[in-house]
């Protein structure tokens, strides 16, 4: 199918950038310059390095993907590849604009790339100061278009009142979402009532907040398989986002808003009828776990507060209703290696076989116009 195949321009609730190697080492206070994280040339390649991060060394292969252009089948990515083969538009925004033009696409969310990884540093200072400066980058990114470039900022995930203010500074900035931890720590779970001031933030702002695949301060990978693990890494965000709703998170933030990022959309289906079967026959043994107090069905919760964002899930389009028709929205994830890009239109349109136009252009663009507010016209 061609382009035309889709009758709307795309939003991309997914997108990403690709941080410039000298981001941190020319942006981090002063006294963490020594420790910034950089990409360095080895003999297999260049590597991200990272110092305190679960992945500390990784080559950047998987965001070498210029490939895609002339061979948008190549499937032989590995961890080995330059810079120089990162395409323009992950890191020069004029050529980003460029790439949106072509690729049928009127405006994106834009998160982290190599950042993803740092959600897992242990010393608090040093993670803050790494993602102030990645959050400074991404807001100069994005004034180059405002209406079509919507920055995701990182915001720490283990001081509730430092991710608040920071969370403060990056809306005053411009950029429209937020990232937080799939995971937190020990004992200490997004129920907790220190992270209350940084929900209030979030719903005063109108800024949604995001569980990115592999944007936690522990692994999801489980089995040491790394296709099983690659296969199942939605599961810790399914595990956050069950928590969220039967504390009652949302039934105190009624204007609270969360997505699950890169996860696809398909797995509320093993979950929503399951979590209104559990809270219906299990009040009387697991009371003490149960915070919902709005008379609301945990599935309605969802329904009302969660969306999931794909890239390929024909099973999750086809289950729309079962889901939520508002609730599931596309992204092109570029520039990663599996994103659906280039000519993401015509792969959506593939996706659609059936589907009629008013729901797919709910999926394509206007679930997540309306999601965020975005100032593009539904």
């Amino acid at each position: 199918m061609s382009r035309s195949a889709l009758p709307f321009k795309l939003v991309s609730a997914d997108s990403h950038i690709a941080e410039p190697p000298d981001l941190w080492t020319s942006r981090l206070d002063r006294k963490y310059r020594d420790r910034a994280p950089k990409i360095i040339r080895e003999e297999s390649g260049d590597v991200f390095v990272c110092e305190g991060a679960l992945l500390k060394r990784d080559g950047i292969g998987l965001l070498a993907t210029k490939r895609k252009y002339t061979d948008p089948d190549f499937r032989d990515f590995t961890l080995d590849g330059l810079w120089a083969d990162v395409p323009n538009g992950a890191y020069d925004p004029a050529a980003r604009l460029k790439e949106l033009d072509d690729e049928g696409i009127e405006g994106e969310l834009l998160y982290a790339s190599l950042g993803l990884v740092m959600y897992s540093i242990p010393d608090p200072e040093f993670q803050l100061a790494t993602f102030r400066a990645f959050n400074d980058w991404l807001a100069e990114f994005c004034r180059q278009d405002s209406k079509r470039l919507f920055g995701v900022a990182m915001i720490p995930p283990e001081n509730p009142r430092l991710a608040t203010a920071e969370l403060v500074r990056c809306a005053e900035m411009g950029l429209r979402g937020a990232m937080i931890s799939v995971t937190t720590e020990e004992g200490r779970g997004y129920d907790h009532p220190d992270y209350a001031p940084l929900w209030v933030a979030a719903e005063d702002l109108g800024i949604p907040l995001s569980l990115h695949v592999a944007a936690g301060t522990k692994s999801y990978i489980q089995s040491g398989n790394k296709l099983a693990d690659f296969s199942l890494a939605f599961t810790p965000t399914m595990y956050t986002i069950a928590g969220m709703i039967f504390s009652g998170l949302f039934d105190r933030h009624p204007r609270l808003k969360v997505l699950s990022v890169e996860n696809d959309a398909a797995w509320p289906l093993a979950m929503l009828e399951r979590m209104d079967d559990r809270y219906e026959r299990d009040l009387g043994w697991a009371a003490k776990f149960n915070g919902l107090t709005s008379g609301r069905q945990p599935s309605e919760i969802f329904r009302e507060h969660i969306a999931c964002t794909f890239m390929r899930d024909r099973t999750a389009i086809l289950n729309r209703e079962l889901i939520g028709k508002k609730n599931i929205m596309w992204g092109s994830d570029y520039p990663h290696f599996d994103g659906g890009w280039p000519d993401a239109a015509a792969a959506l349109a593939a996706q659609f076989e059936g589907v009629s136009d008013e729901d797919q252009r709910r999926i394509g663009r206007t679930n997540v116009i309306e999601f965020y507010e975005l100032p593009i016209a539904p």
